[in-house]
């Protein structure tokens, strides 16, 4: 049965400072497995709230760090100005501050969190992998790559990832890096599916490669955060 839960915008400190942030978690007892997830160029959007909603309805305690700080696009241009002048470095450091801040919740399971992205966001995720040690696994859609490439290495959690054919390339190379470097990764590349597949909300929608991703991205969460 689904949970019922509960859903706020909340302030967490991050460098001295303060970042918004959608929490949603279930309301019954007890702590659950904690993911943290990581907008597309779009911003904290009523999409992003809703994938943070549906994994707290199977059990997870969520939160969606707002790195646009309350801006959101609803046009790809404009989401293009935004992603161009986030601060990346920034965005790192409140994306930490952010899952700490879950972390330290009662209703929240600890010490290891999964991190899933999306767009610019799964490329996020791929970095915080690479750079916190408490990422338990790490959920990539269609993220772009490190700059270089072989930066993969410093990959700390298992990574499942998923990609549009029109990704193949990238997606393939990921996976051949990954494997290199002895780094856990699976891997679906969906035929037809573009970039931006899995969000109902935008023209590039892909019911099938979406639905078919998300019990493979629940189940890898359960699975390394157990």
């Amino acid at each position: 049965m689904p949970e019922e839960i509960a859903t706020a915008t909340i302030d967490f400190k991050t460098n001295g400072e303060r970042a918004p942030g959608y929490v949603a978690h279930p309301t019954g007892p007890g702590r659950h497995p904690s993911v943290v997830v990581i907008q597309e160029w779009y911003g904290v959007d009523a999409h992003i709230k809703d994938v943070a909603e549906r994994f707290a309805r199977l059990g997870f305690a969520v939160i969606a760090p707002d790195l646009y700080h309350g801006q959101v696009a609803t046009e790809p241009d404009e989401a293009r100005k935004l992603a161009m002048a986030l601060q990346f470095d920034q965005a790192a450091k409140e994306i930490d501050a952010a899952a700490s801040w879950l972390l330290a919740q009662p209703y929240a399971r600890g010490p290891k969190f999964a991190i899933v992205g999306y767009c610019m966001g799964g490329g996020l995720a791929l970095s915080t992998s690479m750079r916190n040690r408490n990422v338990g696994a790490a959920g990539v859609y269609y993220g772009g790559l490190p700059n270089p490439p072989e930066r993969l290495q410093e990959v700390q959690a298992p990574v499942l990832a998923f990609y549009g054919s029109d990704e193949r390339q990238r997606a393939e190379q990921l996976q051949r890096l990954l494997h290199q470097y002895q780094k856990q990764c699976e891997l679906h590349i969906y035929e037809g599916a573009h970039h931006g597949f899995f969000n109902d909300t935008s023209a590039g929608y892909n019911r099938a490669s979406a639905y078919d991703t998300w019990p493979r991205v629940v189940e890898f969460f359960k699975r390394n955060l157990a």
